[in-house]
């Protein structure tokens, strides 16, 4: 009788403290699975370096290579020119050509409109709300962007990394 309480006992304390530790895991598996600002921003460094070796051919690279210097979690760089087209995006090929200077996120912000009138060759953040990959639904997002001989190259991450 008493080795069957025990092993209740043992039971129910295995299965409390896996009720504690299992909610501290999942938060730590998303923070880990999730790109960072630094590596937003060095992900559109070696963006704007392939572009300086290339020209536009790295565009081809960024937007048709799985390359994991370009797409790497929920990262991913995407380039447009002055006008707004799209001239490159690691995540989404097909919007390559597509003039999305009108585009607006949910809350009605024009986003690219944005960027294209915020980013400056030493870089800028500009938030606005995206879709999420990991998630599969719009959440907070923060888009390092740069201008670089007549391109923005933008990389962004999703709340929590940089106060969004």
């Amino acid at each position: 009788m008493l080795a069957s309480i025990n092993r209740n006992f043992l039971g129910v304390g295995l299965a409390c403290m896996w009720l504690a530790i299992a909610p501290a895991t999942a938060v730590a598996q998303t923070t880990i699975d999730r790109g960072s600002a630094r590596e937003a921003q060095a992900m559109v460094d070696r963006a704007i370096a392939l572009y300086d070796a290339e020209g536009l051919l790295a565009f081809r690279t960024i937007s048709q290579e799985p390359e994991p210097d370009f797409r790497d979690r929920d990262l991913y760089v995407f380039v447009f020119d002055q006008a707004g087209f799209m001239a490159a995006h690691a995540l989404f090929p097909q919007f390559v050509g597509v003039n999305s200077v009108n585009s607006r996120d949910i809350e009605g912000k024009m986003y690219v409109r944005e960027m294209i009138e915020r980013a400056s060759e030493t870089g800028v953040w500009v938030d606005y709300v995206f879709l999420d990959p990991m998630l599969g639904e719009p959440a907070p997002k923060s888009a390092w962007v740069v201008w670089h001989e007549g391109f923005l190259f933008a990389c962004g991450i999703y709340a929590g990394e940089i106060g969004i």
